[in-house]
């Protein structure tokens, strides 16, 4: 027998465990760093320690590690915040390719990973790729977290949005009416639901319809103090009132947006963080 495994590595190739160690803790620190420069929004630094930790868990990692894609995925949602749109695409590509190997392709794990692909292509224009990704990523929510989880109605929205820029507003009303049973509460974020099913409708042609939706969530963004969806409601309020010959409404309901321009604020980003939706 020769000085090599049964394997066919040579045993003087194996990393030494010292070694091994020395360098994982080398990418820990590295991801810590990263946190704390993500902590104040310094994404360029945040990107550059990510990218040092990443080549460090390489050296380490067999293939389809999953350490090697959550860092991937990290470096991915950095890229989108600094314009980055293809090397975010990149860093989501592969991440997926990762865990798609690591389990099966409707794990749980998985569907994060096609939805930020998924991100990385809408916010590129890539809209008829888009599809795809994200409706694989929606049906491993509903499959593995249940249809009213905060993660699968983001889901939806994001597909009904798709729809709607892709002008299939028959195909956003199916994933608006299927989303609207666990979020037309208090408590959910239904005010967005509404506010996509109106410009649904608008594409619809269904002006009645269209203006009732944009008043009823123009009352519920007003509630939540989302001033600004306030804003985008009234204008397509107005405008609907323009073709339909009504300027004395349009007129006022202009007047009504330009006041909440000069309105702060409060909502946050994330549309679902003040909801009990289950997370």
């Amino acid at each position: 027998m020769d000085s090599k495994t049964s394997k066919g590595r040579n045993p003087a190739d194996r990393p030494d465990p010292v070694d091994k160690f020395s360098t994982l803790n080398e990418a820990k620190a590295l991801e810590g760093r990263a946190d704390q420069m993500a902590s104040i929004n310094e994404w360029s630094q945040t990107n550059h320690l990510l990218l040092e930790a990443l080549e460090k868990r390489r050296s380490l990692a067999e293939p389809n590690d999953p350490s090697v894609a959550k860092i991937l995925g990290r470096i991915a949602d950095t890229c989108m915040r600094l314009g980055k749109l293809p090397e975010a695409e990149k860093a989501s590509a592969e991440a997926l390719k990762i865990l798609e190997g690591a389990y099966y392709a409707g794990h749980a794990l998985v569907a994060p990973a096609l939805e930020r692909l998924a991100d990385c292509f809408m916010a590129q224009g890539k809209n008829s790729e888009t599809e795809p990704i994200l409706k694989r990523a929606a049906d491993i929510y509903v499959t593995t977290l249940t249809m009213e989880n905060r993660a699968t109605l983001r889901a939806y929205y994001k597909l009904a949005k798709l729809y709607i820029q892709l002008d299939q507003p028959e195909e956003a009303k199916k994933v608006i009416e299927k989303a609207m049973k666990y979020v037309d509460t208090p408590l959910g974020p239904v005010g967005e639901f509404r506010y996509q099913m109106a410009l649904a409708q608008v594409l619809s042609k269904n002006t009645n319809e269209a203006k009732a939706l944009f008043k009823d969530a123009s009352e519920d963004f007003r509630q939540r103090n989302n001033y600004l969806r306030v804003v985008d409601c009234l204008k397509n309020y107005a405008a609907i009132c323009r073709t339909t010959g009504d300027d004395t409404q349009a007129e006022v309901a202009m007047c009504e947006a330009d006041r909440y321009k000069t309105l702060d604020n409060f909502y946050p980003e994330d549309i679902f963080v003040a909801t009990l939706l289950r997370a």
